[in-house]
């Protein structure tokens, strides 16, 4: 695995778990000016809008595992494929404590040296 390869992995899931825990700090960090986002729930969200859904979320203990990631570069440009396993509080909403599993796409640029999530698209895995 070459480094900027290595470098996205890593920023994938520091994303992922920075979601879980609510770290819109580090969230922040990771997002490119003009990302948008469509969750499993078929709601979509421009940077701002994400990033406010995220605050909402700094009180909740919710764990993430990745299956199945792939990563492609082309150029300046990452897609991340792959599963998430959500587990424990506040998936969903506060109180909420079902278990939701997602197949996702994250598409990923390379800028100033480092990568910047652009966009996310998850959709529901039934059971």
């Amino acid at each position: 695995m070459d480094e900027r390869t290595a470098d996205l992995e890593k920023a994938t899931h520091r994303f992922g778990e920075a979601w879980a825990i609510g770290d819109v700090a580090v969230l922040d960090s990771l997002l490119s000016p003009t990302y948008t986002h469509a969750d499993a729930f078929g709601k979509s969200f421009d940077r701002s809008a994400w990033l406010a859904y995220a605050r909402s979320r700094s009180d909740r203990a919710t764990n993430i595992r990745f299956q199945d990631v792939r990563i492609r570069i082309i150029g300046d440009v990452g897609i991340v494929t792959g599963a998430n396993n959500l587990l424990g509080a506040g998936i969903r909403n506060a109180a909420d404590r079902t278990e939701l599993t997602i197949r996702f796409t994250q598409v990923w640029i390379w800028q100033q040296g480092r990568w910047l999530r652009e966009a996310f698209q998850a959709t529901p895995v039934q059971s």
